[in-house]
Protein backbone atom coordinates (compact mmCIF):
# COMPACT_ATOMS: atom_id res chain seq x y z
CA UNK A 1 0.00 0.00 0.00
CA UNK A 2 1.15 3.55 -0.76
CA UNK A 3 -0.31 6.87 0.37
CA UNK A 4 0.28 8.38 -3.06
CA UNK A 5 1.70 6.92 -6.22
CA UNK A 6 3.49 8.48 -9.18
CA UNK A 7 4.10 6.81 -12.53
CA UNK A 8 6.58 8.37 -14.94
CA UNK A 9 6.43 6.87 -18.42
CA UNK A 10 9.27 7.48 -20.86
CA UNK A 11 8.72 6.18 -24.37
CA UNK A 12 11.53 3.88 -25.56
CA UNK A 13 13.55 4.09 -22.33
CA UNK A 14 15.97 1.23 -22.90
CA UNK A 15 17.29 -0.96 -20.05
CA UNK A 16 20.56 -1.75 -21.82
CA UNK A 17 21.43 1.88 -22.56
CA UNK A 18 20.78 2.62 -18.88
CA UNK A 19 22.99 -0.24 -17.72
CA UNK A 20 25.73 0.70 -20.20
CA UNK A 21 25.89 4.27 -18.87
CA UNK A 22 24.84 3.77 -15.25
CA UNK A 23 27.96 5.54 -13.94
CA UNK A 24 26.75 8.72 -15.69
CA UNK A 25 23.12 8.34 -14.62
CA UNK A 26 22.91 8.61 -10.82
CA UNK A 27 19.12 8.38 -10.54
CA UNK A 28 18.86 5.39 -12.85
CA UNK A 29 21.81 3.82 -11.04
CA UNK A 30 19.84 4.13 -7.80
CA UNK A 31 16.81 2.53 -9.43
CA UNK A 32 18.95 -0.30 -10.77
CA UNK A 33 20.29 -0.94 -7.27
CA UNK A 34 16.76 -0.99 -5.82
CA UNK A 35 15.29 -3.33 -8.44
CA UNK A 36 16.50 -6.83 -9.26
CA UNK A 37 13.61 -7.72 -11.59
CA UNK A 38 13.04 -4.61 -13.69
CA UNK A 39 12.86 -5.71 -17.34
CA UNK A 40 9.35 -5.96 -18.74
CA UNK A 41 8.22 -7.42 -22.06
CA UNK A 42 6.37 -5.37 -24.64
CA UNK A 43 3.36 -6.41 -26.69
CA UNK A 44 3.24 -7.63 -30.28
CA UNK A 45 3.86 -5.73 -32.39
CA UNK A 46 6.52 -3.76 -30.54
CA UNK A 47 5.20 -0.28 -31.24
CA UNK A 48 4.26 2.65 -29.04
CA UNK A 49 0.56 2.90 -29.87
CA UNK A 50 -0.52 -0.65 -28.95
CA UNK A 51 2.05 -0.78 -26.13
CA UNK A 52 0.87 2.30 -24.23
CA UNK A 53 -2.76 1.31 -24.72
CA UNK A 54 -1.89 -2.04 -23.08
CA UNK A 55 -0.14 -0.23 -20.21
CA UNK A 56 -3.18 1.98 -19.63
CA UNK A 57 -5.81 -0.77 -19.81
CA UNK A 58 -4.17 -4.04 -18.81
CA UNK A 59 -5.50 -5.43 -22.11
CA UNK A 60 -3.76 -6.92 -25.13
CA UNK A 61 -4.21 -5.27 -28.55
CA UNK A 62 -6.75 -7.99 -29.32
CA UNK A 63 -8.97 -6.52 -26.63
CA UNK A 64 -8.27 -2.80 -26.61
CA UNK A 65 -8.24 -2.48 -30.42
CA UNK A 66 -5.56 0.22 -30.71
CA UNK A 67 -3.15 -1.26 -33.18
CA UNK A 68 -1.61 1.17 -35.59
CA UNK A 69 2.03 1.16 -36.55
CA UNK A 70 3.19 4.62 -37.50
CA UNK A 71 4.03 4.72 -41.17
CA UNK A 72 7.00 6.94 -41.96
CA UNK A 73 5.50 7.58 -45.41
CA UNK A 74 2.19 8.76 -43.97
CA UNK A 75 3.09 12.00 -42.22
CA UNK A 76 -0.50 13.18 -42.19
CA UNK A 77 -1.41 10.25 -39.95
CA UNK A 78 -4.97 10.24 -41.21
CA UNK A 79 -5.64 6.95 -39.50
CA UNK A 80 -4.88 8.50 -36.13
CA UNK A 81 -8.37 9.93 -36.24
CA UNK A 82 -9.43 6.45 -35.21
CA UNK A 83 -6.95 6.44 -32.34
CA UNK A 84 -8.36 9.05 -30.01
CA UNK A 85 -10.89 8.16 -27.35
CA UNK A 86 -13.53 7.46 -30.02
CA UNK A 87 -11.64 4.35 -31.16
CA UNK A 88 -10.39 3.32 -27.74
CA UNK A 89 -11.89 0.36 -25.91
CA UNK A 90 -11.56 -0.35 -22.21
CA UNK A 91 -10.91 1.76 -19.13
CA UNK A 92 -7.56 3.15 -18.03
CA UNK A 93 -5.92 2.60 -14.66
CA UNK A 94 -6.61 6.23 -13.77
CA UNK A 95 -10.30 5.73 -14.61
CA UNK A 96 -10.45 2.74 -12.26
CA UNK A 97 -8.58 4.63 -9.53
CA UNK A 98 -10.72 7.75 -9.94
CA UNK A 99 -13.90 5.70 -9.62
CA UNK A 100 -12.57 4.44 -6.28
CA UNK A 101 -12.15 7.99 -4.99
CA UNK A 102 -8.46 8.58 -5.77
CA UNK A 103 -7.70 12.05 -7.08
CA UNK A 104 -5.76 11.72 -10.33
CA UNK A 105 -3.34 13.95 -12.22
CA UNK A 106 -2.75 12.66 -15.75
CA UNK A 107 -0.29 14.47 -18.03
CA UNK A 108 0.28 13.95 -21.76
CA UNK A 109 -0.89 10.31 -22.10
CA UNK A 110 -0.11 9.13 -25.62
CA UNK A 111 -3.06 9.46 -28.00
CA UNK A 112 -5.56 9.94 -25.20
CA UNK A 113 -7.01 13.07 -26.75
CA UNK A 114 -9.14 14.99 -26.16
CA UNK A 115 -9.01 14.65 -22.36
CA UNK A 116 -12.11 13.30 -20.69
CA UNK A 117 -13.79 13.71 -17.33
CA UNK A 118 -11.59 12.37 -14.55
CA UNK A 119 -11.53 12.63 -10.77
CA UNK A 120 -8.86 15.30 -10.97
CA UNK A 121 -7.02 16.94 -13.86
CA UNK A 122 -6.06 15.55 -17.26
CA UNK A 123 -3.82 17.31 -19.79
CA UNK A 124 -3.32 15.70 -23.19
CA UNK A 125 -1.73 16.58 -26.52
CA UNK A 126 -3.39 16.22 -29.89
CA UNK A 127 -1.89 13.62 -32.27
CA UNK A 128 -2.23 16.21 -35.06
CA UNK A 129 0.33 18.90 -35.48
CA UNK A 130 0.86 21.97 -37.62
CA UNK A 131 4.25 22.61 -39.16
CA UNK A 132 6.21 25.70 -38.12
CA UNK A 133 9.34 24.94 -40.13
CA UNK A 134 11.54 21.94 -41.02
CA UNK A 135 12.42 21.39 -37.36
CA UNK A 136 9.32 22.08 -35.30
CA UNK A 137 5.58 21.63 -35.21
CA UNK A 138 2.92 23.05 -32.95
CA UNK A 139 0.46 20.85 -31.08
CA UNK A 140 -2.93 21.60 -29.47
CA UNK A 141 -3.15 20.98 -25.73
CA UNK A 142 -6.44 19.88 -24.15
CA UNK A 143 -7.27 20.30 -20.45
CA UNK A 144 -9.96 18.81 -18.22
CA UNK A 145 -11.51 20.59 -16.45
CA UNK A 146 -11.11 23.64 -18.69
CA UNK A 147 -10.86 26.07 -15.76
CA UNK A 148 -7.58 24.38 -14.77
CA UNK A 149 -5.98 25.84 -17.91
CA UNK A 150 -6.35 29.43 -16.73
CA UNK A 151 -5.65 28.58 -13.10
CA UNK A 152 -2.29 26.98 -13.97
CA UNK A 153 -1.56 28.99 -17.13
CA UNK A 154 -1.46 25.91 -19.33
CA UNK A 155 -0.91 27.03 -22.93
CA UNK A 156 -3.35 26.27 -25.72
CA UNK A 157 -0.47 25.02 -27.88
CA UNK A 158 3.09 23.84 -27.36
CA UNK A 159 6.00 23.33 -29.73
CA UNK A 160 7.39 19.89 -30.55
CA UNK A 161 10.01 18.32 -32.81
CA UNK A 162 7.55 15.52 -33.57
CA UNK A 163 6.99 15.56 -37.33
CA UNK A 164 10.10 17.63 -38.06
CA UNK A 165 12.27 16.97 -41.12
CA UNK A 166 15.79 17.97 -40.11
CA UNK A 167 18.57 17.67 -42.65
CA UNK A 168 21.96 16.32 -41.66
CA UNK A 169 23.32 19.83 -41.13
CA UNK A 170 20.65 20.85 -38.62
CA UNK A 171 20.16 17.64 -36.63
CA UNK A 172 21.93 19.21 -33.66
CA UNK A 173 19.61 22.24 -33.70
CA UNK A 174 16.60 19.92 -33.99
CA UNK A 175 17.76 17.85 -31.00
CA UNK A 176 18.38 20.97 -28.90
CA UNK A 177 14.90 22.26 -29.71
CA UNK A 178 13.61 18.94 -28.43
CA UNK A 179 15.31 19.58 -25.08
CA UNK A 180 13.57 22.95 -24.87
CA UNK A 181 10.22 21.29 -25.60
CA UNK A 182 10.89 18.69 -22.90
CA UNK A 183 11.68 21.40 -20.34
CA UNK A 184 8.43 23.22 -21.18
CA UNK A 185 6.40 20.04 -20.67
CA UNK A 186 8.09 19.32 -17.35
CA UNK A 187 7.64 22.89 -16.08
CA UNK A 188 3.91 22.65 -16.78
CA UNK A 189 3.86 19.32 -14.97
CA UNK A 190 5.71 20.70 -11.93
CA UNK A 191 3.25 23.58 -11.54
CA UNK A 192 0.38 21.13 -11.47
CA UNK A 193 1.85 18.46 -9.24
CA UNK A 194 3.12 21.01 -6.72
CA UNK A 195 -0.12 22.99 -6.46
CA UNK A 196 -2.85 20.39 -6.92
CA UNK A 197 -3.80 17.57 -4.59
CA UNK A 198 -3.30 14.18 -6.15
CA UNK A 199 -3.18 10.57 -5.03
CA UNK A 200 -2.18 9.15 -8.41
CA UNK A 201 0.11 10.91 -10.87
CA UNK A 202 0.92 9.79 -14.40
CA UNK A 203 3.37 11.68 -16.62
CA UNK A 204 4.29 10.56 -20.11
CA UNK A 205 7.19 11.80 -22.27
CA UNK A 206 7.60 10.94 -25.96
CA UNK A 207 10.78 12.74 -27.00
CA UNK A 208 13.33 10.03 -26.24
CA UNK A 209 11.67 7.72 -28.76
CA UNK A 210 11.74 10.40 -31.46
CA UNK A 211 15.41 11.19 -30.83
CA UNK A 212 16.51 7.55 -30.80
CA UNK A 213 14.69 6.76 -34.04
CA UNK A 214 16.46 9.55 -35.89
CA UNK A 215 19.91 9.52 -34.29
CA UNK A 216 20.63 5.89 -33.40
CA UNK A 217 23.24 5.37 -36.12
CA UNK A 218 25.25 8.28 -34.76
CA UNK A 219 25.28 6.64 -31.31
CA UNK A 220 25.57 2.91 -32.03
CA UNK A 221 29.05 1.97 -33.22
CA UNK A 222 27.72 -1.42 -34.37
CA UNK A 223 25.45 0.21 -36.93
CA UNK A 224 26.97 -0.23 -40.42
CA UNK A 225 26.06 3.42 -41.11
CA UNK A 226 27.78 4.72 -37.99
CA UNK A 227 29.86 7.60 -39.39
CA UNK A 228 32.75 7.34 -36.93
CA UNK A 229 33.47 9.84 -34.21
CA UNK A 230 30.91 12.61 -34.64
CA UNK A 231 29.34 15.59 -32.89
CA UNK A 232 25.93 13.88 -32.72
CA UNK A 233 27.25 10.82 -30.91
CA UNK A 234 26.34 11.95 -27.38
CA UNK A 235 22.86 13.34 -28.03
CA UNK A 236 21.03 10.14 -27.10
CA UNK A 237 23.02 9.89 -23.86
CA UNK A 238 22.30 13.59 -23.24
CA UNK A 239 18.58 12.80 -23.35
CA UNK A 240 19.06 9.93 -20.89
CA UNK A 241 20.83 12.43 -18.63
CA UNK A 242 17.86 14.80 -19.02
CA UNK A 243 15.41 12.15 -17.91
CA UNK A 244 17.77 11.04 -15.14
CA UNK A 245 17.64 14.65 -13.92
CA UNK A 246 13.84 14.96 -14.26
CA UNK A 247 13.24 11.76 -12.29
CA UNK A 248 15.88 12.74 -9.74
CA UNK A 249 14.24 16.16 -9.34
CA UNK A 250 10.88 14.51 -8.76
CA UNK A 251 12.31 12.14 -6.13
CA UNK A 252 13.99 15.02 -4.31
CA UNK A 253 10.71 16.98 -4.21
CA UNK A 254 8.62 13.93 -3.22
CA UNK A 255 10.98 11.68 -1.24
CA UNK A 256 8.24 9.53 0.33
CA UNK A 257 6.02 9.09 -2.72
CA UNK A 258 5.71 5.63 -4.20
CA UNK A 259 7.24 5.74 -7.67
CA UNK A 260 7.12 3.62 -10.82
CA UNK A 261 9.34 4.49 -13.79
CA UNK A 262 8.44 2.53 -16.89
CA UNK A 263 8.66 2.34 -20.66
CA UNK A 264 6.67 0.71 -23.42
CA UNK A 265 9.70 -0.86 -25.15
CA UNK A 266 13.44 -0.34 -25.48
CA UNK A 267 15.51 0.72 -28.46
CA UNK A 268 18.04 -0.77 -30.84
CA UNK A 269 19.30 -0.50 -34.41
CA UNK A 270 16.62 -0.88 -37.02
CA UNK A 271 17.54 -3.71 -39.46
CA UNK A 272 19.55 -2.68 -42.48
CA UNK A 273 19.11 -6.05 -44.22
CA UNK A 274 15.66 -6.93 -45.50
CA UNK A 275 13.83 -10.09 -46.54
CA UNK A 276 11.49 -9.47 -49.44
CA UNK A 277 8.36 -11.27 -48.31
CA UNK A 278 6.45 -10.62 -51.52
CA UNK A 279 9.24 -12.37 -53.42
CA UNK A 280 8.53 -15.49 -51.35
CA UNK A 281 4.80 -15.19 -52.02
CA UNK A 282 5.47 -14.81 -55.75
CA UNK A 283 7.87 -17.76 -55.93
CA UNK A 284 5.30 -19.99 -54.22
CA UNK A 285 2.58 -18.94 -56.64
CA UNK A 286 0.44 -17.09 -54.11
CA UNK A 287 1.07 -13.66 -55.60
CA UNK A 288 0.49 -12.58 -59.19
CA UNK A 289 3.07 -10.04 -60.31
CA UNK A 290 3.53 -8.67 -63.79
CA UNK A 291 7.18 -9.51 -63.44
CA UNK A 292 7.87 -9.59 -67.16
CA UNK A 293 6.51 -6.14 -67.77
CA UNK A 294 8.41 -2.98 -67.14
CA UNK A 295 8.01 -2.04 -63.50
CA UNK A 296 7.95 1.74 -63.82
CA UNK A 297 7.22 2.40 -60.15
CA UNK A 298 10.04 0.09 -59.13
CA UNK A 299 12.45 1.91 -61.41
CA UNK A 300 11.34 5.28 -60.06
CA UNK A 301 11.84 4.00 -56.55
CA UNK A 302 15.37 2.90 -57.21
CA UNK A 303 16.32 6.25 -58.72
CA UNK A 304 14.62 8.30 -55.99
CA UNK A 305 16.10 6.30 -53.15
CA UNK A 306 19.58 6.23 -54.73
CA UNK A 307 19.65 9.99 -55.23
CA UNK A 308 18.29 10.71 -51.77
CA UNK A 309 20.97 8.49 -50.25
CA UNK A 310 23.90 9.88 -52.23
CA UNK A 311 22.94 13.54 -51.85
CA UNK A 312 21.73 13.29 -48.21
CA UNK A 313 18.30 14.50 -49.28
CA UNK A 314 16.17 12.09 -47.29
CA UNK A 315 14.64 14.92 -45.26
CA UNK A 316 13.74 16.77 -48.47
CA UNK A 317 12.04 13.67 -49.85
CA UNK A 318 10.06 13.22 -46.63
CA UNK A 319 9.08 16.87 -46.64
CA UNK A 320 7.93 16.75 -50.28
CA UNK A 321 5.68 13.72 -49.82
CA UNK A 322 4.09 15.40 -46.78
CA UNK A 323 2.71 18.26 -48.86
CA UNK A 324 -0.58 16.57 -49.62
CA UNK A 325 -2.43 13.29 -49.03
CA UNK A 326 -2.26 12.58 -52.76
CA UNK A 327 1.53 12.81 -52.80
CA UNK A 328 1.59 10.65 -49.67
CA UNK A 329 -0.30 7.93 -51.49
CA UNK A 330 1.99 8.24 -54.52
CA UNK A 331 5.03 7.93 -52.27
CA UNK A 332 3.59 4.80 -50.73
CA UNK A 333 2.94 3.32 -54.13
CA UNK A 334 6.51 4.04 -55.20
CA UNK A 335 8.06 2.72 -52.01
CA UNK A 336 6.03 -0.47 -51.81
CA UNK A 337 6.20 -1.17 -55.53
CA UNK A 338 6.75 -4.85 -55.97
CA UNK A 339 6.54 -5.76 -59.62
CA UNK A 340 3.06 -4.34 -60.02
CA UNK A 341 1.12 -6.80 -57.87
CA UNK A 342 -2.33 -7.66 -59.18
CA UNK A 343 -4.17 -7.89 -55.86
CA UNK A 344 -7.46 -8.85 -57.50
CA UNK A 345 -6.11 -12.24 -58.56
CA UNK A 346 -3.35 -12.72 -55.96
CA UNK A 347 -4.12 -15.06 -53.08
CA UNK A 348 -1.63 -13.64 -50.59
CA UNK A 349 0.76 -10.70 -50.27
CA UNK A 350 2.59 -8.64 -47.68
CA UNK A 351 0.33 -6.62 -45.40
CA UNK A 352 0.98 -2.97 -44.47
CA UNK A 353 0.65 -4.15 -40.86
CA UNK A 354 4.19 -3.01 -40.01
CA UNK A 355 4.01 0.24 -41.92
CA UNK A 356 6.79 0.90 -44.39
CA UNK A 357 9.66 0.87 -41.92
CA UNK A 358 11.68 -2.35 -42.34
CA UNK A 359 10.81 -3.65 -38.88
CA UNK A 360 11.45 -7.29 -37.96
CA UNK A 361 7.77 -8.20 -37.86
CA UNK A 362 5.05 -8.31 -40.43
CA UNK A 363 2.00 -10.05 -41.70
CA UNK A 364 0.49 -11.70 -44.74
CA UNK A 365 -2.89 -10.61 -46.04
CA UNK A 366 -5.00 -13.26 -47.75
CA UNK A 367 -7.52 -12.36 -50.42
CA UNK A 368 -10.74 -13.92 -49.10
CA UNK A 369 -12.63 -12.75 -52.18
CA UNK A 370 -11.12 -15.44 -54.39
CA UNK A 371 -10.61 -18.45 -52.11
CA UNK A 372 -12.99 -20.70 -50.17
CA UNK A 373 -13.02 -21.14 -46.40
CA UNK A 374 -11.46 -24.59 -46.80
CA UNK A 375 -8.66 -23.24 -48.97
CA UNK A 376 -8.13 -20.36 -46.53
CA UNK A 377 -6.98 -22.61 -43.70
CA UNK A 378 -4.87 -24.76 -46.01
CA UNK A 379 -3.23 -21.65 -47.48
CA UNK A 380 -2.37 -20.25 -44.06
CA UNK A 381 -0.72 -23.54 -43.09
CA UNK A 382 1.26 -23.56 -46.34
CA UNK A 383 2.42 -19.95 -45.88
CA UNK A 384 3.58 -20.62 -42.32
CA UNK A 385 5.50 -23.67 -43.54
CA UNK A 386 7.10 -21.75 -46.42
CA UNK A 387 8.16 -18.90 -44.14
CA UNK A 388 9.75 -21.37 -41.72
CA UNK A 389 11.94 -22.70 -44.55
CA UNK A 390 13.50 -19.32 -45.43
CA UNK A 391 17.16 -19.16 -44.41
CA UNK A 392 19.64 -16.34 -44.03
CA UNK A 393 22.69 -16.16 -46.29
CA UNK A 394 24.50 -18.03 -43.50
CA UNK A 395 21.98 -20.87 -43.63
CA UNK A 396 20.07 -20.08 -40.42
CA UNK A 397 16.29 -19.72 -40.26
CA UNK A 398 15.37 -16.08 -40.82
CA UNK A 399 11.82 -16.42 -39.45
CA UNK A 400 11.76 -16.82 -35.67
CA UNK A 401 8.07 -17.71 -35.70
CA UNK A 402 5.03 -17.51 -37.95
CA UNK A 403 1.48 -17.90 -36.64
CA UNK A 404 -2.17 -17.61 -37.49
CA UNK A 405 -3.48 -14.35 -36.08
CA UNK A 406 -5.79 -16.00 -33.58
CA UNK A 407 -2.76 -17.72 -32.01
CA UNK A 408 -1.66 -14.28 -30.77
CA UNK A 409 -4.71 -14.15 -28.58
CA UNK A 410 -8.47 -14.33 -28.80
CA UNK A 411 -10.25 -11.04 -28.49
CA UNK A 412 -12.97 -8.87 -29.93
CA UNK A 413 -10.49 -7.10 -32.22
CA UNK A 414 -8.29 -10.00 -33.35
CA UNK A 415 -9.63 -10.03 -36.95
CA UNK A 416 -9.42 -6.23 -37.16
CA UNK A 417 -5.96 -5.58 -35.75
CA UNK A 418 -3.90 -8.49 -37.09
CA UNK A 419 -3.42 -9.78 -40.66
CA UNK A 420 -4.24 -13.39 -41.49
CA UNK A 421 -0.69 -14.64 -40.84
CA UNK A 422 1.82 -12.84 -38.61
CA UNK A 423 5.54 -13.45 -38.28
CA UNK A 424 8.71 -12.34 -36.56
CA UNK A 425 12.14 -12.24 -38.23
CA UNK A 426 15.60 -12.42 -36.71
CA UNK A 427 16.59 -9.13 -35.08
CA UNK A 428 18.99 -8.10 -37.83
CA UNK A 429 16.49 -8.64 -40.66
CA UNK A 430 13.59 -6.38 -41.57
CA UNK A 431 10.61 -6.74 -43.87
CA UNK A 432 11.19 -5.77 -47.51
CA UNK A 433 8.69 -5.24 -50.33
CA UNK A 434 10.60 -5.92 -53.54
CA UNK A 435 10.12 -8.83 -55.90
CA UNK A 436 12.39 -8.23 -58.82
CA UNK A 437 15.52 -7.70 -56.73
CA UNK A 438 15.28 -11.21 -55.23
CA UNK A 439 14.98 -12.55 -51.70
CA UNK A 440 17.26 -10.11 -49.87
CA UNK A 441 17.59 -6.37 -50.00
CA UNK A 442 18.61 -3.26 -48.08
CA UNK A 443 16.37 -0.94 -46.08
CA UNK A 444 15.94 2.28 -48.01
CA UNK A 445 15.05 4.42 -45.00
CA UNK A 446 17.93 3.57 -42.64
CA UNK A 447 19.46 7.02 -42.93
CA UNK A 448 16.13 8.62 -42.07
CA UNK A 449 15.31 6.41 -39.10
CA UNK A 450 18.08 4.05 -38.03
CA UNK A 451 16.61 3.28 -34.62
CA UNK A 452 14.05 0.57 -34.00
CA UNK A 453 12.25 -0.98 -31.06
CA UNK A 454 13.54 -3.54 -28.61
CA UNK A 455 11.04 -5.87 -26.93
CA UNK A 456 12.62 -5.24 -23.50
CA UNK A 457 11.22 -2.30 -21.52
CA UNK A 458 11.82 -1.10 -17.93
CA UNK A 459 9.69 -1.29 -14.79
CA UNK A 460 11.45 0.38 -11.85
CA UNK A 461 9.89 0.93 -8.42
CA UNK A 462 10.93 3.09 -5.46
CA UNK A 463 9.40 3.61 -2.02
CA UNK A 464 7.12 0.63 -2.51
CA UNK A 465 6.97 -1.99 0.23
CA UNK A 466 6.02 -4.81 -2.11
CA UNK A 467 8.47 -6.86 -4.14
CA UNK A 468 7.96 -7.84 -7.74
CA UNK A 469 7.37 -11.58 -7.49
CA UNK A 470 6.24 -12.30 -11.05
CA UNK A 471 9.04 -13.92 -13.03
CA UNK A 472 8.25 -12.04 -16.23
CA UNK A 473 6.64 -8.62 -16.23
CA UNK A 474 4.38 -7.90 -19.20
CA UNK A 475 2.85 -4.58 -20.15
CA UNK A 476 -0.65 -5.92 -19.49
CA UNK A 477 0.43 -6.47 -15.86
CA UNK A 478 1.03 -2.78 -15.18
CA UNK A 479 -2.56 -1.51 -14.80
CA UNK A 480 -3.55 -4.23 -12.27
CA UNK A 481 -0.24 -3.68 -10.43
CA UNK A 482 -0.98 0.04 -10.03
CA UNK A 483 -4.45 -0.72 -8.67
CA UNK A 484 -2.95 -3.32 -6.34
CA UNK A 485 -0.64 -0.68 -4.84
CA UNK A 486 -3.67 1.58 -4.34
CA UNK A 487 -5.48 -1.29 -2.55
CA UNK A 488 -8.08 -1.48 -5.30
CA UNK A 489 -9.16 -5.07 -5.91
CA UNK A 490 -7.82 -5.52 -9.44
CA UNK A 491 -9.29 -9.03 -9.68
CA UNK A 492 -12.75 -7.45 -10.10
CA UNK A 493 -11.82 -6.28 -13.58
CA UNK A 494 -11.23 -8.17 -16.83
CA UNK A 495 -7.49 -7.64 -17.27
CA UNK A 496 -5.33 -9.75 -19.55
CA UNK A 497 -2.53 -9.39 -16.99
CA UNK A 498 -2.23 -9.58 -13.23
CA UNK A 499 -0.45 -7.67 -10.49
CA UNK A 500 3.28 -8.32 -10.45
CA UNK A 501 3.13 -8.00 -6.66
CA UNK A 502 0.64 -10.84 -6.15
CA UNK A 503 0.75 -14.59 -6.64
Amino acid sequence: MVQDLAIIGVDSLDPYVIMRHRSELPTFSKLLAENKNFISKSVFPVDSIPAWASIYTGLSPCNHGLLYVYDVFDPHLSDLRKLNIEGFQGSTFWDYAGNEGYRTLVLYPMLMYPPWATNGIMVSKSPFDKRIDDLQTIIDVGVYPEFAREKHQIPQKIKSIWGGYPGHSNLMEWANLGKVSLEVEYEIAKKLLNSEKWDLLFMYFSLLDIIQHRLWRFYDRNDPMYPGKNNLETIILDYYRKFDGIIGDFIAAHPQTGLIVLSDHGHKMRPLKTVNINYIMWKQGYLNARINKRDLLGEVKKVVMYMADKLNLEHVMMKVVAISPKLTQVSKAIYSSSGSIDKEVSKAYLSTFAGIKSYSFGGIEINREIISSEEYEKLRDEIIMQLSRVNTTEGDPVVVWAKKREDLGQGAFTPDVYPDVVFMLKDDYGVGWDIQSGLYGTAYDHKVASGGHNTDAVFFTLNIDKDVIKDQINLVDIAPSILDLLTVDWRRFDFDGRSVFAR
